[in-house]
């Protein structure tokens, strides 16, 4: 068709793009093995006498990919689907056996949370951060093409992933396979992912973490910004998926983003987030704060409730666990309209609270503090309840309907420990 007529790229063709991109659908959707389908587009390209690109075997594969979804008929009901369930790693945070994306602003933590984790999941620990540790031991490859080593070891060894020998030298420790680095990278190329394939069919269920995507895709010609650049990952899932490999990859969040949901607080394509079953997004707690130091984690998955939880990191491999968000912004509000409290509104809550702790969960009524604060309430107790209904508007307190003998209904009150 071409004769013996050479281009240099793709793009000075339309209907040699169309053809490759028939090609890559063809291989797409008869299933042909993930790293066979660059090699064969090339051959074909050749034959068309063009030289093909990463990046033109990237774009003509995500082409391809919108040309399906396009023509996709979708499911019936004339058959039964097979739809398995999630299966965790670390609970409502790291699915097995699937891609999680995990997103933030740059030195927020996620490399050392998730060295954390790995350090927790490797000793066998059952529990971190308040979350089950589904999973059991296995090998661990770290792609961290986007630090140093150096960066790397002051994760790994805190973590018990590695440790200096007697020679002041860094041994990894089991279960480490390998780590590439800024010194040693890796990137998603077609040989990368063919390497990475070889390596999970023989080390099946292993972890795989990927830092971070920009330098992943460093090289390749591929723009974050743009849906082509997703295909590596696309790649890279349908390679190991068959291994039951687990992909952690890190990516950074949009400056103008970084108060969205999660999945649309990371850089460039929203198609990125859109591959994974997981995503989570880190943010510090109060930003404008520089000496607070807390993180809020917050999730969307495909098939998980939203999470809410707030860490802190006080060493390199150890963090803590505060609750979530929503409690502390309550605490917080809590403690600003305390400290705004009349004198007399500060008795009676003080007494409430303390009559509550020592007395097994004791309720106070008006006639309690009457009662009690004589002097105060002269004897009142609509004086009394006034002072517990204004507190309970500025839900400090909540109060109860009950009924005594004799009395009838009496509102009973109790502090708020939400």
């Amino acid at each position: 068709m071409f004769g013996d007529k050479t281009k240099e790229s793709i793009d000075d063709d339309s209907q040699a793009f169309k053809e490759l991109t028939d090609a890559a659908v063809y291989l797409i959707t008869t299933k042909v093995p993930v790293i066979e389908r660059p090699v064969i587009l090339r051959n074909q390209a050749k034959a068309l006498s063009l030289s093909l690109s990463t990046r033109d075997v990237y774009t003509i594969l995500a082409k391809a990919r919108r040309d399906i979804e396009g023509i996709d008929e979708g499911e019936s009901p004339d058959k039964e689907l097979d739809v398995p369930e999630e299966s965790w790693l670390w609970d409502e945070l790291i699915v097995e056996g699937n891609l999680t994306m995990v997103i933030s602003q740059p030195k927020v933590g996620k490399s050392a949370l998730i060295g954390a984790f790995l350090g927790q999941l490797s000793s066998g620990s059952t529990e971190y951060l308040g979350k089950d540790i589904i999973g059991q031991k296995r090998s661990i490859y770290i792609c961290g093409t986007d630090q140093p080593l150096n960066d790397w070891v002051k994760i790994l060894i805190p973590a018990g992933l590695a440790q200096r020998t007697a020679s002041g030298k860094v041994k990894l420790l089991d279960p480490i396979k390998r780590v590439w680095h800024k010194g040693k990278p890796i990137h998603l190329t077609e040989e990368s992912i063919e390497m990475l394939y070889g390596i999970a069919k023989e080390d099946a269920g292993a972890i795989f973490v990927f830092d971070a995507f920009a330098s992943l895709i460093s090289g390749l010609g591929l723009d974050e910004n743009h849906a082509a650049c997703v295909e590596p990952v696309r790649m890279l899932s349908e390679a190991l998926s068959p291994s039951g490999a687990t992909i952690i990859l890190l990516h950074h969040s949009s400056g103008s983003n970084e108060d969205a949901r999660a999945v649309k607080a990371s850089r460039g394509t929203t198609a990125l987030p859109a591959e994974a079953s997981q995503v989570l997004k880190l943010d510090w707690l109060l930003p404008e704060d520089k000496h607070d130091n807390r993180v809020k984690i917050s999730t969307a998955g495909r098939n998980s409730t939203p999470l809410d939880l707030v860490i802190e990191q006080i060493d390199r491999a150890v963090w803590v666990d505060h609750g979530s968000s929503a409690n502390i912004a309550e605490s917080l509000r809590l403690e600003q309209v305390r400290a705004k409290l009349t004198p007399r509104q500060e008795l009676v809550l003080t007494f409430v609270e303390e009559r509550f702790k020592t007395n097994e969960g004791m309720f106070t009524t008006s006639g309690d503090l009457a009662e009690e604060f004589i002097d105060e309430f002269a004897g009142s107790k609509v004086k009394a309840l006034a002072t517990l209904n204004s507190l309970e508007k500025k839900k400090l307190i909540y109060s109860k309907p009950r009924n005594f003998e004799g009395k009838g209904l009496v509102s009973i009150f109790y502090p708020n420990k939400k």
